[in-house]
């Protein structure tokens, strides 16, 4: 039986086709509230086709066989569900109030940018602009215009031209632009800079298949080109024709193994800034074809409030700001589409369809961006910290933040401090921002929206209205938060504030081709509930009734509706929310401040938070400080207001164990009193309380503040049964409904360091997701540090074939745990699965522990493992180490071994230099904030076809909003300044070959003295090994000492407590990227019965490299000096020195007196010859390059002075002797002879090394010469040249091309020449593939041979796809940061 559904949408008519069966499980959402890694909402993919088209019809026909029925009674689509609106109270407030629609507020969206020309986002219920300014705090969108130049004209036709040469190489016609100065400034961007990734994605299958096209056609015009010269003879030279034949075979494999290689580069776009007398105006090249004469003039935003559309292809609408008088554009875009979404749930606007609104459709937008185009939309400190700034500099209203990362502290960190302190207190903008997306375990909040006081912290919440018209489910289930959304206290007992809807269908960019779309998580509650508040400013300001972010808050808080979450946060009701604002409003009143709660005994927390087993077998006292803070606290005229508060409070405990004063006065000093905790009597499990104050003289208002007591009481390890002894838990028949969420506390014991869960299900006949989230705390760390998160299926099928029992579903999972630290075991059924479940629940924790020493007597050390450290081995400088093995918990099988992968590496930097940054970067406090970049110089050897490194700076690595600094940018390049990759605050891998590469690091800070500290911080580089080595393990020293595999070291079992010694054995070459010092980092597995830890080995170890081994003989022992007195010695000594400064000398003229005096000495030593022929030859190539450019010739003296002395280097080398030394095969290490004649062969060698390297210089610049010659007369034959380069040809190592560039170069002219361009565009080609040979100093030569031979051939659209990839591969400039 199959339903047909018609929905009709304004857009377009969907067939759909759903049956009556259970639908498969929605689609996980991501575990956090922005886009990137950390706090990142997830489209719900499987439902955008059903809900990216508002509705505004439906019909359903029911079919049988040939038989029709007729329509049914279908109601309307329940429009409302897409975005709730009437849930909050927020809809039928703007209906009783329709001048209260957000109109008189400004919303700052802080996110991936917002689209200016999306739906709905044109305009406010008014009819003023809606977005009325767009900033990219980035920087991703920076292009640095700092050259100047002035246009000229040319005549074309009978017309003149205005014309600049751009950056890209090509010619810009500029309009008839109003320029007093005459100066144009001018930039290049590349657009995978600016466009989002699935925007480029999209775009470059597009390009591609009409480059395939392009390319397919040269491809065919080769083949009917090889096609005639094989079935025609032309009259003439037949050994000629098998060359153009084989050349033209050629092609077609160059041009296969280009379209094999295909890569788009993207658009490179040329951007022009000038001042037009008035203001600064900016023409972006959109379309690459260099005529800028009708592209729009641009100026900053918010002055005209332009945006145009790169292209009816992308679709991506931009604007521009201009900045420091010209020298910065930046080009705003987007990097996703969550901002745009974000800014529309809170304040679109739909003119002709009212129902589709936003929250707030009468209020204005800001759009701030601060997820980075270069890192997939990810913040950076950069990013927020500007932000920040734009918040206090336009004073908005309101800011909504649907970001955020884990922070290891609470409440702490620059961009914190600057919200808190700058943008609330001083500025009075209200802050919401996301909890997070970490859920279902506690403590999973996310900074800045759970973590950071006077910031509103928002959860999310789900509706059946919102259920049934964006879910699409076959049943609707119990209200309630998403299972996913993050939950408190943070790590100092702070607690999210309110809850809103968690999830819209609304407008989304452009770009998309998309007029809608579902997203959910906490990114989307946020926005909902700064869309109600904004309803509430509105209504504030249009009565002039006077308000601080601080009773807005608290009024939000006081007025929710209860939801029946377990901490007791309550869901928004703008109306009640207006009550309490106009009940508390009508003078000064305690709500107008905010309390700050310190917990003196809890390093000043801003809750009670008791988890651990000591902290809660006891009754607790706690000293608690309760001081106001005033909104603009520091400002004189508050202080007539500091003077007369003095709030009588009364104080309520809302659990019985816990107890308080009964009252305290509290006056703008502050109060502290204590607060006993008696968490004896509680049941092992969650448990939560309040300290309530209340104005005495005004409690209907309720609390004006709330110490937050929360007590996770876990239980300790049960026995069941003599196998299973001690340290196991299991719980039984745990019922699940949808939503339900399940803890469970438990006290690791001691000697545990891993432990086992297995989940079953007996009861369900078709799958439900599930989610197992395990969570221990640790001070100053990240709560994902230790937090283990599993989604899985669970039904009674058995879809684990891990049991035997086909009845039971079965999930089984090893970890790592932390000892003696409580463990939340926390049990959800996706809030989608339909269907009751029960589940038993099984935990079993496992201990060995190992101490490494490196003598043969042990030690006292011991380490657990599960905590992440690194065990230092010995090995590599003491030969062996020690390691006892002990079980802590129950009988246990071991194994060891000890396996080594990466090679760290320990770089200080060449180059810290300190500079101030620009306008953008003042702090409202006016400091200028100041940069240090640091630049290390990596040389990566033996990377076969290619190795993965990690850079890292672990001073400055993964903290963001809790940073003690501004910011931190790692950038990779390879030799030829080509930006490899991007980095943030998180290390990434990328993929190296054989070269030299550089990495530039900046930190920012307000502090030169922080920066000053960090000049000689070395980088960390983890650099895969090609091969990993391992350690041998045995069970004696005598053994390890041997290296006797017979005394290896076994799998074995050890009971509870009992202890085994290993002994680590081994050599392992060091790579020869090591130095002393560095380590060998891998892993050590101590885990027998092949069971497998989540994450890898339990144990993370560090091999030292140890001092390389001495070399026998290291000094020269040639003897060619023991028959010369001191003087020659000397005079030797101070001639090679003299020499090797003829480079080095700055003065041309003592430069030329200092080879006049070595000449006359020295006439016809080599190594003198070899470097004047350098010098020349050098210059030489010089005066060629630009002779090249002005269409002349290298002069004639230039020439002959060249081959002169090349000439005269071949003379002195002895060609002939050289050749024959070389021509019969000789060890000069061989051992044979007498002493003295073993010395004399190893002289000889070295010093025939050197001949022979000098006759190929003298050869190379032969040839040179020769080509010169030809040059000057063009109808010159090639044979002299081709003799010359067959000679050089025979004293190079095979393949010449590519051991010698010069001769590559020399070899390809050649082959151009005589029209053989197949050939240069392969070997060319082969070169510039090379990674190893991105350093060449003639890399760009060799590219430029290459694109000539595609000239040549007139592969066009090969010649701009090079000329695009040349602009990336060899930029002029390092990339800004």
């Amino acid at each position: 039986m199959v339903w047909r559904t018609w929905v009709r949408s304004s857009a377009d008519l969907h067939l759909l086709y759903t049956r009556r069966v259970n639908r498969p499980p929605l689609p996980l959402v991501s575990r956090c509230a922005g886009l990137c890694s950390g706090q990142r909402s997830q489209v719900q993919a499987g439902f955008d086709q059903t809900s990216q088209s508002h509705s505004r019809s439906l019909f359903c026909e029911y079919a049988h066989g040939q038989g029709e029925m007729g329509l049914h009674n279908i109601q309307h689509f329940p429009i409302q569900g897409l975005l709730p609106k009437e849930e909050t109270q927020a809809a039928s407030f703007v209906r009783k109030n329709p001048e209260f629609d957000g109109r008189g507020t400004v919303i700052a969206i802080l996110d991936t940018g917002v689209d200016p020309g999306a739906p709905g986002l044109q305009v406010t219920t008014e009819g003023l602009p809606k977005v009325i300014d767009i900033i990219d705090c980035t920087g991703s969108g920076d292009v640095q215009c700092t050259t100047v130049v002035e246009a000229c004209s040319i005549e074309e036709d009978g017309k003149t031209r205005r014309i600049l040469q751009g950056l890209s190489g090509r010619t810009l016609t500029i309009g008839d632009w109003h320029n007093p100065t005459g100066k144009y400034r001018l930039g290049l961007k590349r657009s995978s800079e600016l466009f989002p990734k699935p925007l480029v994605d999209r775009l470059q299958k597009d390009r591609r298949k009409k480059f395939e096209i392009e390319h397919h056609s040269l491809v065919t015009k080769t083949e009917r080109e090889l096609d005639h010269l094989e079935s025609v003879q032309e009259p003439g030279d037949k050994e000629e024709h098998e060359i153009r034949k084989v050349d033209t075979k050629t092609r077609l494999e160059v041009l296969k193994e280009q379209w094999k290689n295909y890569e788009d580069p993207g658009f490179i776009i040329d951007c022009v800034v000038f001042h037009d007398g008035r203001k600064w105006r900016a023409v972006v090249d959109m379309d690459e074809s260099g005529d800028l004469r009708n592209a729009p003039l641009l100026t900053t935003y918010s002055d005209e409030r332009q945006f145009v559309r790169f292209s009816d292809d992308s679709m991506l609408n931009f604007s521009v700001n201009i900045y420091d008088e010209g020298e910065t554009l930046s080009i705003v875009t987007l990097a996703g589409s969550h901002g745009t979404h974000v800014a529309a749930i809170s304040a679109a606007h739909y003119p002709e369809d009212r129902n589709l609104d936003g929250v707030a459709p009468g209020a204005q937008i800001v759009s701030l961006k601060i997820g980075d185009t270069r890192l997939g939309s990810m913040e950076t400190g950069t990013g927020l910290i500007r932000a920040a700034i734009e918040l206090t500099r336009l004073k908005v209203d309101l800011a909504n933040i649907s970001y955020g990362e884990a922070a290891s502290i609470p409440d702490t960190g620059r961009f914190v401090e600057l919200l808190r302190d700058e943008v609330i207190n001083k500025s009075g903008c209200i802050v919401v921002s996301s909890a997070g997306n970490a859920g279902p375990a506690l403590t999973t909040t996310g900074a800045p929206g759970g973590t950071t006081s006077g910031v509103i912290g928002v959860g999310a919440y789900v509706t059946q209205g919102m259920m049934q018209a964006e879910y699409a489910m076959l049943d609707t289930v119990k209200e309630g938060s998403y299972t996913w959304s993050s939950r408190g206290p943070t790590a100092d007992g702070a607690l999210v504030d309110i809850y809103a809807p968690g999830a819209a269908v609304t407008s989304v960019p452009q770009y998309t081709t998309q007029h809608s779309q579902l997203m959910n998580g906490t990114s989307m509650s946020s926005p909902n509930c700064c869309g109600c508040i904004a309803l509430l400013l509105s209504a504030l300001k249009a009565n002039k009734i006077p308000y601080t972010p601080y009773r807005v808050k608290a009024a939000i808080q006081r007025s929710g509706s209860d939801i029946g979450d377990e901490f007791g946060i309550k869901f928004i009701q703008v109306e009640r929310a207006w009550d309490h604002l106009l009940e508390t409003g009508a003078a000064f009143t305690p709500f107008d401040v905010e309390y700050n709660i310190s917990v003196q005994d809890k390093r000043n927390a801003r809750g009670i938070y008791l988890r651990d087993i000591d902290e809660t077998s006891d009754v607790q006292q706690f000293q608690v400080e309760v001081r106001p803070h005033f909104f603009k606290e520091n400002d004189p005229e508050v202080n007539v207001k500091k003077l007369d508060l003095e709030v009588r409070a009364g104080l309520v405990c809302t659990k019985r164990w816990l107890s308080a004063p009964e009252y305290v006065l509290l006056n703008n000093g502050g109060r502290s009193f204590n607060v006993r905790v008696d968490p004896t009597t509680l049941e092992p499990g969650f448990h939560f309380a309040e300290v309530q104050g209340y104005d005495t003289q005004n409690p209907k208002a309720g609390p004006i503040f709330s110490i937050p007591v929360t007590v996770c009481k876990p239980e300790a390890a049960g026995h069941f049964g003599a196998e299973e002894r001690v340290a196991y838990f299991r719980w039984e028949g745990l019922k699940f409904e949808p939503g339900t969420i399940v803890r469970r506390f438990v006290s690791v014991p001691l000697g545990a360091n891993f432990a086992e869960l297995i989940v079953r299900s007996t009861d369900r006949a078709s799958p439900a997701r599930f989610i197992v989230h395990t969570m221990q705390l640790q001070e100053q760390t990240r709560s994902t540090k230790f937090e283990h998160s599993y989604s899985f299926s669970l039904s009674r099928t058995g879809s684990n074939p891990s049991t035997s029992d086909a009845e039971q579903s079965v999930y089984t999972k090893l970890f790592p745990v932390l000892s003696y630290a409580t463990l939340e075991v926390c049990l959800a059924q996706f809030w989608s699965s339909l269907e009751s479940s029960r589940v038993d629940v099984e935990l079993k924790f496992h201990g060995i522990f190992a101490s490494v020493s490196a003598g043969n007597q042990g030690g006292l050390g011991a380490t657990t493992g599960s905590g992440g450290d690194l065990v230092m081995l010995n090995t590599g400088n003491n030969g062996f180490s020690r390691v006892d093995l002990w079980t802590g918990v129950r009988k246990e099988e071991i194994s060891l071994s000890v396996t080594l992968d990466t090679l760290r590496r320990f770089i200080r930097p060449n180059d810290a230099i300190i500079s101030p940054l620009k306008s953008r970067d003042v702090l409202p406090d006016t400091r200028q904030l100041h940069q240090l970049v640091l630049t290390y110089v990596v040389k990566i050897s033996e990377a076969g076809g290619g190795v993965n490194i990690t850079p890292r700076v672990p001073k400055v690595n993964e903290v963001l909003y809790d940073a003690f600094f501004e910011s931190f940018v790692l950038i990779v390049f390879d030799a030829n300044k080509k930006e490899l990759s991007y980095q943030d605050i998180y290390p990434k891998t990328l993929k190296v070959t054989d070269g030299t590469y550089t990495i530039r690091v900046q930190v920012i800070s307000g502090s030169v003295e922080f920066l000053d500290s960090l000049t000689s911080t070395p980088l960390i580089l983890d650099q895969a090994l090609g091969k990993s080595g391992s350690l041998n393990a045995y069970k004696g020293l005598g053994y390890a000492v041997r290296e006797d595999k017979t005394g290896s070291f076994k799998r074995r079992t050890l009971q509870r407590g009992e202890r085994a010694v290993a002994w680590l054995s081994g050599e392992i070459p060091a790579p020869k990227d090591a130095k002393q010092g560095d380590l060998l980092v891998g892993n050590m597995d101590v885990i027998g019965g092949g069971r497998k830890l989540d994450g890898g080995a339990l144990y993370k170890v560090a091999w030292l490299v140890p001092p390389s081994p001495r070399e026998k003989d290291k000094k020269d022992d040639t003897g060619k000096d023991e028959e010369k007195d001191d003087a020659t010695l000397l005079r030797e000594a101070t001639r090679d020195l003299e020499i090797s400064w003829i480079k080095k000398m700055k003065d041309d003229g003592e430069r030329e007196k200092l080879i006049s005096k070595l000449e006359t000495d020295w006439p016809n030593h080599l190594p003198l010859l070899v470097a004047r022929l350098e010098m020349i030859g050098e210059k030489a190539e010089k005066e060629e390059k630009q002779q090249e450019k002005e269409g002349g010739n290298v002069s004639d003296g230039t020439v002959s002075s060249v081959e002169e002395l090349a000439d005269k280097i071949l003379e002195v080398a002895d060609e002939k002797e050289v050749a024959m030394w070389f021509g019969v095969r000789r060890d000069s290490n061989r051992i044979y002879g007498t002493d003295k004649e073993r010395k004399e062969r190893l002289r000889k060698g070295k010093e025939m090394d050197k001949r022979k390297e000098a006759i190929v210089l003298a050869y190379t610049y032969k040839c040179w010469c020769n080509k010169q010659a030809i040059l000057k007369s063009p109808t010159a034959s090639l044979d002299n040249l081709a003799r010359l380069l067959e000679v050089l040809y025979g004293w190079l190592p095979d393949p010449p091309t590519s051991s010698s560039t010069q001769y590559l170069l020399l070899w390809s002219w050649f082959q151009r020449r005589r029209g053989l361009y197949g050939e240069v565009a392969k070997v060319t080609n082969k070169f510039l593939k090379d990674g190893s040979k991105v350093g060449d100093v003639r890399w760009g030569d060799v590219a430029k041979e290459r694109d000539e031979a595609f000239k040549a051939l007139e592969w066009c659209v090969w010649m701009g796809y090079e000329a695009r990839w040349g602009l990336v591969r060899k930029p002029a400039n390092w990339s800004a940061f």
